[in-house]
C-alpha cells in the first residue's frame, strides 16, 4: 500500500518535520574561542595578517624609505621609552677598577650619554642586544655589534637600570683594534628605537616591535690614553 505521508506537502498533517540547518561548526566555536585569547596574541596576529595581505598587494614596495634625521652631540634624542643625550666618544687604555681590560693591542672606544626613561617601569641597559645605540665606521667592528659593557659614570656599576624619571649617565663601550681609529676621526653614532604597538597588561608589560634607527650623529674621537684627562 503506497505511504502517502511520502508525498505530502511540508505543511501538511501527515508531513515529517525538516530540522533547522545547523551553522557551521566554526561559526560555533571561534566566538568563544576567540574570547579565551590574549588580547596581545590578537593583536599580533592581526598586525601579522595585515602586513602579509600588504605585501602580496605591493603595499610594502611602495612605501617610501625615510632617513634617519641627524642630530647633533648634546642634543637629546626622544624615543618611545628612552630620552638620550650622546655627549662625546673617546679612547681609553682600560677600566682596571671595572676589570674591563682589553686584549694586547686592543683599546676601548667609549660612547657618554645621558639617558632618561619615559616609561613607568625601569629598563636594564645591556649587552644582549644592541637595541639602543650602535657605532659605524670603525674598521673591523661590525655596525651590529652590541658593546662590550655599559657602565653608570657616577659609581662605575655595571649592572645599568633606568629608573622612570631619573636620568642616569652611562658610558657604552667597544672593544676596537689600536690600530682601527685615532684621536681626530670620526665614527657614526646610531640612536635605536622601539614602536610601541600596544600597551601590555599586568603580566607582558609593553608591546613592541623591533628596534629601528631613529637618529644619527657623528662625533669626532678623543684620547684620554691611560684615563687621565689631558
Amino acid at each position: 500500500m503506497p505511504d502517502d505521508s511520502a508525498a505530502a506537502p511540508p505543511d501538511s498533517p501527515g508531513a515529517t518535520p525538516i530540522p533547522p540547518p545547523r551553522p557551521a561548526f566554526w561559526r560555533e566555536r571561534i566566538p568563544g574561542f576567540a574570547d579565551r585569547l590574549p588580547t596581545k596574541w590578537l593583536l599580533t596576529a592581526l598586525t601579522t595578517v595585515l602586513l602579509g595581505l600588504s605585501a602580496v598587494f605591493g603595499g610594502l614596495s611602495d612605501a617610501p624609505v625615510q632617513a634617519a634625521p641627524v642630530i647633533a652631540a648634546g642634543e637629546r634624542h626622544v624615543g618611545s621609552e628612552l630620552t638620550v643625550t650622546v655627549s662625546q666618544a673617546l679612547l681609553i687604555d682600560a677600566f682596571p677598577e671595572q676589570l674591563l681590560v682589553p686584549a694586547e693591542g686592543n683599546r676601548l672606544l667609549v660612547v657618554r650619554a645621558m639617558v632618561d626613561n619615559t616609561t613607568t617601569e625601569a629598563i636594564r641597559l645591556g649587552t644582549a642586544e644592541s637595541d639602543r645605540i650602535r657605532v659605524g665606521g670603525v674598521p673591523g667592528l661590525p655596525e651590529a655589534e652590541p658593546p662590550t659593557r655599559v657602565l653608570v659614570i657616577d659609581d662605575g656599576s655595571g649592572t645599568v637600570f633606568a629608573q622612570p624619571g631619573v636620568p642616569v649617565e652611562v658610558v657604552f663601550i667597544w672593544e676596537v683594534a689600536g690600530d682601527a681609529v685615532a684621536k681626530g676621526d670620526s665614527i657614526d653614532v646610531q640612536l635605536l628605537d622601539r614602536v610601541l604597538i600596544s600597551e601590555g597588561e599586568l603580566t607582558y608589560g609593553g608591546l613592541y616591535d623591533d628596534p629601528v634607527v631613529t637618529g644619527t650623529l657623528e662625533l669626532e674621537l678623543g684620547d684620554v690614553g691611560a684615563g687621565v684627562s689631558g
